[in-house]
């Protein structure tokens, strides 16, 4: 007999798809509330070179993780660790923030200015600093998507071509081509990532329009006309989105199996790809060097742990609340959007071109004064605008995972469970458990390392770990904010090894 109850089901699922939305919109209602009286924006040939800044930073950031993940993708796809597990390693921490890159930055430029002061002083600003940060922190991103999409393509064709051509004529003529939209993506996706941020340009001096944006609001206290200022900036990233979104829809549902010892690739390939693996590997295992050279005894580590365990605690407790309220919200959303055209998928991703400090921003002033007003004095406030910030990355995930189940067996089930709760139980959780999990996952680690958002919505007396190392690298590096990364590095490092020792289908 039919699922009883199957109406109430299906309402609490449109409320929860329609409160996703609400909460998108949210920002967006703050800054059509502090629209005020609009000023002509002087500067504007000022802020014409600010946005160049920003798309060259983001389109260097975007190339150098593309073309290093493709090669380090090709490598891994046809080499040793074809097969094995550990060629996912480079994910290892893919969830570190930014900031654990530019302290290792600082370290290395420290280091050269022992033998050369005037390169010291040249590299410790500007763009090349932003560039190595932000490669540094989107390369696994990059070399996941490009890696999933060479496991997903056709086998059987690279077998066949390899009978009548070589391999690497096989790679760059079947291979690449159909892949090329994925690799797109994924520079798409560093690029956005790259514009959106402006922690690591303010970090090394480097102006660009997303911090001119945060510093017109703060100049001004206009939210309507910084929410305008930022349009030039949205657009075109918002473009980038769109194709970044259906890139990731080309990647085949089903994987092909690995089978075979994959293509000879010449030796100019190979070497391109072990320098980038070389890359990932430090990638990894630089900055942990670094921070235990750096905190010279436990003593060291343990005093760092001392002054920074509330705002780790604080830390985790919002992204925790953020985790959850975006699992409970993008499941039912990515139910009902995930096999529609992108133009129905786009909206849902919006916040992800949207810099944090803006939806921190449009968030605050929505909410005050409102009847709902009494939140923003709780710790669930920042931890709703980090949501409303990676909510789409959670969307991204149950997205994925829903084209990869059969509608039949979600009708069976209707049919034949007795009760909403008990096809909730025994047939929706165990075929979305591994999108749950790791939709909360990936949520949950970029909010531990969001700063922005927090800076914003934070309320009076509590600090976030990110924050307080952001604050800390303004005067410079020191052993302490080594122990504070260190931490960072081995919290996130270790959520990511539990989730792989869990063997999830």
């Amino acid at each position: 007999m039919p699922v009883k109850g199957h109406s109430v089901s299906s309402l609490l699922r449109k409320a929860a798809v329609t409160l996703y939305f609400v909460l998108l919109l949210l920002p967006a209602a703050g800054f059509w509330q502090g629209g005020g009286r609009q000023q002509a924006v002087p500067g504007a040939g000022r802020r014409l070179g600010l946005a160049g800044n920003t798309f060259l930073l983001a389109a260097l950031a975007g190339l150098g993780c593309m073309a290093v993940g493709l090669a380090a993708a090709a490598w891994l796809h046809n080499g040793p660790l074809r097969r094995k597990r550990a060629r996912w390693f480079f994910l290892l921490l893919a969830p570190v923030p930014y900031y654990v890159y530019a302290l290792t930055w600082m370290y290395l430029i420290r280091a050269l200015g022992r033998i050369d002061r005037s390169l010291m002083r040249s590299l410790a600003s500007g763009l090349l600093p932003c560039v190595f940060v932000n490669i540094l922190s989107f390369l696994p991103l990059t070399t996941g998507v490009i890696l999933s999409a060479m496991e997903h393509h056709d086998q059987k064709a690279e077998e066949m071509g390899s009978i009548y051509a070589d391999g690497d004529r096989v790679f760059f003529r079947i291979v690449l081509p159909d892949i090329a939209p994925a690799v797109l993506a994924a520079g798409a996706m560093a690029f956005i990532l790259s514009a959106t941020d402006f922690s690591v340009p303010s970090l090394f001096q480097y102006q660009t329009y997303t911090l001119e944006i945060f510093s017109e609001y703060s100049r001004t206290g206009n939210l309507g006309q910084t929410g305008l200022l930022a349009l030039p900036m949205i657009l075109p990233v918002l473009g980038l989105l769109a194709l970044a979104d259906r890139g990731l829809g080309t990647i085949p549902v089903r994987k092909s199996p690995l089978d075979g010892e994959g293509l000879e690739l010449a030796m100019g390939l190979r070497l391109a790809g072990g320098l980038a693996v070389a890359l990932c590997v430090m990638q990894v295992l630089v900055p942990a060097a670094i921070f235990f050279l750096q905190v010279t005894d436990f003593e060291g580590l343990w005093e760092s742990l001392r002054l920074c365990w509330e705002e780790l605690a604080v830390s985790m407790g919002i992204a925790a609340l953020s985790a959850g309220t975006s699992v409970l919200l993008a499941g039912p959303a990515a139910v009902c959007l995930g096999q529609k055209k992108w133009y129905w998928r786009l909206p849902a991703l919006l916040p992800i071109a949207v810099p944090s400090s803006l939806i921190g921003m449009g968030m605050l002033k929505a909410v005050n004064g409102s009847p709902i007003h009494g939140i923003s004095q709780t710790l669930y406030f920042p931890a709703l605008g980090c949501a409303v910030k990676y909510m789409p990355f959670a969307f991204l995930l149950f997205c994925a995972r829903h084209r990869r189940i059969h509608r039949e067996e979600l009708e069976a089930g209707q049919i034949h469970m007795p009760s909403p709760w008990q096809y909730f139980r025994k047939i929706l959780l165990p075929l979305y458990r591994p999108a749950i999990w790791g939709s909360g996952a990936v949520v949950f680690l970029l909010t531990v390392g969001e700063e922005g958002i927090p800076l914003v919505l934070m309320p009076p007396g509590y600090e976030t770990l990110a924050v307080k190392v952001y604050n800390y690298l303004h005067y410079g590096a020191s052993e302490l904010v080594s122990g504070f990364c260190l931490l960072t590095v081995l919290l996130t490092a270790g959520i990511f090894l539990l989730l792989l020792s869990r063997k999830w289908k």
